[in-house]
């Protein structure tokens, strides 16, 4: 495995220093790829090259995008909150990558909208279908690395055996229901048709295996949202080949592979029959947490009690040393009221711009679509996996995208581009 890793880590940061030369703009829409490759390995640099990296290319994005925080002032004050609230923390290398993670999301959130006004939609959409393929490409890649090598150093729910996922634990998973849902996207194009189904369904069969079940209820919900999209669209032509394909790797997966087996297995190994939602510990985080703040009064309700440090430091301790789950309990333990006020204020400003952008079908599709994601995952957590949380506002703010050329190029009498229609043409673009 230590070849792959390093042919991961160098491939990540020669594509790092790519984008810092001919994408500065851009590198914003890439960095869930670099957030994901970093997650799957085991680095051989510092980890202080890795956050330079990081710091580096979105500061390149923002120099070239004027303006931007006034796109979400909440994103901006959150930003600059936490690190005061850095003044408290008594361990600031134990959650490093966490403190980097966040301060990068809340950085990334307003820029990105600033990014996407400010280039063509076709543009924005082919950059973002690149990531989100690339992440699916690596994935895939990943596990059959990991599966030919046995390697499984963080093995979930106990499962040693069969198809294994490395170092992908828990919410690493989630940005998979994201990159789907934008390949999917990627497929009314008509193009590249058949490497894009192919990708898909071996992702999904991967996907499921894993028994991460929001994000196998996510992944498949984005592939319905993206046939919704072709329904909408009448895209007969593009919906007969890509069902027809989906069909026919499906049932090759399926017959020419144990995944029946393999599932059934792991299904029992996690023991999801037994396994009531009410007996889930996250749902206690919530009481745990009010009886913290307004009961024993153990910290402040206001600013919490440390910025990511809660293994043992709630509910008196009764569930030792996990950490909290689930993003609101995480939130307002870290920064208190005003932390989680300032959180919630900044997603409701992404989706109120995204919203009042859409003017087609599909631009409510995609803000649907994130809706029911944004809320998913702010109840199983975790708002500090990077990949995701800044995917998931990538794929938001699509409906904004070149909206600011379009004030600049048409006459104020002249309706918009897609105001009157469903019309894919505008957010997809041609190559």
């Amino acid at each position: 495995m230590n070849l792959f890793f390093v042919l991961v880590e160098l491939s990540s940061y020669l594509f790092a220093i790519y984008l810092l030369v001919n994408k500065a703009k851009m590198a914003v829409i890439y960095l869930p790829l670099l957030f994901f490759a970093n997650n799957l390995i085991e680095p051989t640099l510092s980890a202080s090259v890795y956050y330079s990296t990081i710091t580096l290319l979105l500061l390149a994005s923002a120099a070239r995008s004027g303006m931007f925080f006034r796109n979400n002032l909440f994103a901006v004050l959150l930003f600059f909150y936490f690190l005061l609230l850095l003044l408290r923390v008594t361990d600031l290398v134990a959650i490093r990558a966490q403190v980097f993670s966040v301060l990068w999301l809340f950085f990334s959130v307003p820029l990105i909208t600033e990014v996407y006004q400010t280039e063509e939609e076709g543009v924005v959409f082919r950059e973002l279908s690149h990531c989100a393929t690339l992440i699916l490409g690596l994935f895939i890649v990943n596990v059959l690395f990991c599966t030919a090598y046995r390697y499984a150093p963080n093995p979930m729910y106990g499962i040693t055996s069969g198809v294994l996922y490395g170092n992908m634990y828990g919410a690493g998973f989630n940005v998979l229901a994201l990159a789907v849902f934008v390949v999917s996207l990627r497929l009314i194009e008509g193009k590249h048709t058949v490497l894009l189904s192919g990708l898909l369904m071996i992702s999904l069969t991967l996907v499921l295996l894993s028994l991460r079940r929001s994000v196998m209820l996510l992944s498949v919900l984005g592939s319905v949202v993206a046939l919704i999209a072709f329904f909408a669209q009448k895209q007969a032509r593009q919906l007969v080949i890509f069902g027809g394909l989906a069909l026919l790797l499906g049932y090759g997966i399926y017959s020419a592979t144990d995944f029946k087996d393999e599932f059934q297995t792991r299904y029992e190994v996690r023991n999801l029959d037994e396994r009531a939602v009410s007996e889930e510990k996250r749902l206690f985080e919530y009481e745990l947490i009010y009886k913290d703040l307004f009961e024993y009064e153990a910290y402040s309700p206001w600013v919490g009690y440390e910025p990511l440090n809660s293994a043992g430091n709630y509910g008196r301790g009764v569930f030792g040393e996990r950490t909290l789950h689930a993003d609101i309990p995480s939130i307002v333990h870290s920064a208190g009221i005003i932390g989680l006020a300032l959180y919630l204020l900044m997603a409701f400003a992404a989706f109120a711009q995204a919203l009042r952008a859409s003017v087609t079908g599909l631009d409510k599709l995609i803000v649907f679509f994130c809706f029911v994601l944004f809320v998913v995952y702010t109840l199983t957590g975790r708002f500090t996996e990077g990949a995701a949380m800044t995917l998931l506002y990538l794929v938001l703010a699509l409906p904004q995208a070149g909206r600011k050329l379009a004030y600049e190029h048409v006459v104020p009498a002249t309706p918009l581009p897609r105001q009157n229609e469903i019309n894919l043409t505008g957010i997809l673009g041609s190559e």
